[in-house]
């Protein structure tokens, strides 16, 4: 009989082999979305499926699919804001795609401009820096032009002629005391006259359609723009996922029903069933659709995972992007580090800052979480470092610090001298959560009465919520639930307590009731310990003391009018 599904040996090859595909591609669509400074177009398939806007990069292939035969010109790979990163020979296509961007892209006006030490003696000091005021030309009658040719390189820190750089591959200029007569030499000069008079003539006959390509420009713009329409729509998609805290993907994510009838019936996750539940209503995502399921299976979808992973990862680090603004902004922050071992039990620190945001007349204290980093190491020395790294990778001044905030724990004091040693202003302030958690931990521990008495809590809620007939019974006598205890949330413990305290007789006449002879074995045998463990003089007593302790506790850890919904640090 002949196999109806792969062997786990021939899908592993393929996986490997879509694998390697995606490795030499990943990341291109990551700066086709988010990072104007280093967009580019690479190949004929890559600028037909690239923004109509200011993006000059192209969404990678998907991990499951090829290279899609689009028409259209071959562009260099150009870092578009910075004019000394640019080929020294510029094609033609790439040439028209950078007057269609405008020398105002690549201007960099308000760029923090480099300084240059002259070598020699001078009168005037050592020490040149480039202005802006020599980005505008004074004309006899007075006015000031902006110099639209003239555009500045952050990289090479030099000037560079727009136009020259076109049509000439001209190098940059920065001896910055020789700008007086250098520029008004080049304005004048025959060779940048020429290459300004190309540079505008060929502006015109773009803006006019009247370029010797037109045709073939027309079937890059027509791509161009199915590309961005339908790359909008996933990413709303996952934007819309991200905002529900919904899983994207399923166990399955075929695409081609065609070949893989079975898969059409699976639930493949929420990214992939709401394609196709768009699809049914909106004509740019039906087409897509549609050209995927007939198609070859090489056919680029932009569906697959990594691209997924990409729209996510460009998300987090816009808002991410926009939190450090905002601190800036503010200068002055409090830091809040605490770790914790994720589902991969790899020890990962929170990074979430404190500073005041002031909008108009309002003014207001905002806590934002900033991102997950992996811990590396356990000593004060590398949590110190690990901080102080991460703060200079965010671009924030840790003298701007004016509070630093950890868990009780005995590193962590190490951490807050360190951190004090090198800004004094920066004071430690313990987590008042976290120090009453260890309070309630250590009280409870001390006595071996109150640990049983804990237990026999946790017991309780173990035992009647391991079976339906028990919980069933419990609430028809009790009319509530018991809770259970967890370890850091002291109002878990308090809400497990009270209601035991409150409803103590009737969970008594539900233990009775699963004693009798009706119920099997086990659970007469633990209804009659647990019976026997809550009747004892310890527990009662323990009862009368905890219940009016974790009340105390949780009015003190928790505002009014907030609840108990919290998680210590």
């Amino acid at each position: 009989m002949k196999r109806a599904k792969e062997s786990g040996a021939v899908y592993r090859k393929k996986r490997k082999a879509r694998e390697e595909v995606l490795n030499k591609n990943k990341g291109a669509l990551f700066k086709y979305i988010s990072r104007i400074e280093t967009k580019s177009l690479s190949n004929s398939r890559d600028s037909s499926s690239t923004s109509s806007d200011s993006s000059t990069s192209t969404p990678s292939s998907d991990e499951e699919h090829e290279e899609e035969n689009i028409p259209g010109p071959a562009v260099d790979r150009v870092d578009i804001k910075d004019v000394g990163l640019w080929p020294s020979k510029i094609s033609n296509d790439t040439r028209i795609f950078l007057v269609r961007q405008g020398a105002s892209v690549v201007q960099n006006l308000d760029s923090d401009f480099g300084e240059v030490i002259r070598e020699g003696v001078s009168t005037k000091g050592q020490t040149r820096k480039l202005t802006r005021e020599w980005f505008f030309q004074t004309l006899p009658n007075g006015e000031r032009m902006l110099r639209s040719w003239m555009v500045y390189s952050p990289s090479k820190e030099a000037l560079y002629c727009f136009c020259c750089k076109l049509f000439n591959s001209e190098d940059g200029f920065n001896i910055w005391w020789k700008l007086n007569p250098r520029i008004s030499e080049h304005e004048s000069s025959a060779a940048h006259v020429r290459n300004f008079t190309q540079w505008k003539e060929l502006e015109i006959r773009i803006a006019r359609g009247a370029t010797i390509d037109k045709k073939e420009q027309e079937v890059v713009e027509s791509q161009v723009k199915k590309w961005k329409e339908i790359l909008s729509r996933l990413l709303d998609i996952i934007r819309f996922l991200a905002k529900q805290n919904l899983a994207l993907r399923g166990h399955r994510e075929g695409m081609n029903y065609e070949r893989n009838e079975t898969e059409a019936t699976e639930n493949r996750g929420n990214f992939l069933e709401l394609v196709d539940l768009l699809a049914k209503y909106d004509p740019v995502l039906r087409e897509h659709h549609l050209r995927i399921q007939l198609g070859n299976k090489f056919a680029t979808s932009y569906l697959s995972p990594t691209i997924q992973n990409e729209f996510i990862e460009i998300l987090g680090e816009n808002a991410r992007s926009k939190v450090i603004k905002q601190v800036k902004e503010a200068k002055y922050f409090s830091m809040i580090f605490d770790s914790t071992p994720d589902i991969s039990h790899k020890d990962q620190t929170s990074q979430v800052l404190r500073y005041v945001m002031i909008d108009g007349d309002k003014v207001k204290v905002v806590e934002s979480f900033v991102d997950f980093i992996e811990t590396k190491g356990k000593t004060a020395e590398n949590i110190s470092m690990m901080i102080l790294e991460k703060l200079e990778k965010d671009g924030i001044d840790i003298q701007n610090c004016r509070g630093q905030a950890y868990d009780n724990a005995a590193v962590m004091a190490g951490v807050q001298k360190r951190i004090k040693e090198i800004n004094k202003k920066a004071e430690f302030v313990a987590c008042t959560n976290h120090s009453l958690n260890l309070a309630g931990v250590h009280a409870a521990s001390v006595a071996v009465n109150s640990v049983t008495f804990f237990g026999c809590v946790e017991r309780l809620f173990v035992f009647f919520s391991s079976s339906t007939h028990r919980w069933d019974v419990l609430t028809s006598v009790t009319g509530q639930s018991v809770k259970r205890i967890i370890e850091t949330r002291w109002s878990a413990r308090g809400e497990a307590v009270s209601v035991v305290k409150k409803h103590f007789s009737k969970i008594l006449s539900a233990l009775e009731k699963l004693t009798g002879e009706e119920e099997n074995t086990a659970t007469r045998a633990d209804a009659g310990v647990l019976l026997g463990a809550l009747q004892s003089f310890s527990f009662l007593c323990f009862l009368g003391l905890w219940g009016p302790v974790l009340l105390e506790i949780n009015d003190t850890d928790f505002p009014p009018n907030q609840g108990l919904e919290h998680t210590t640090m």
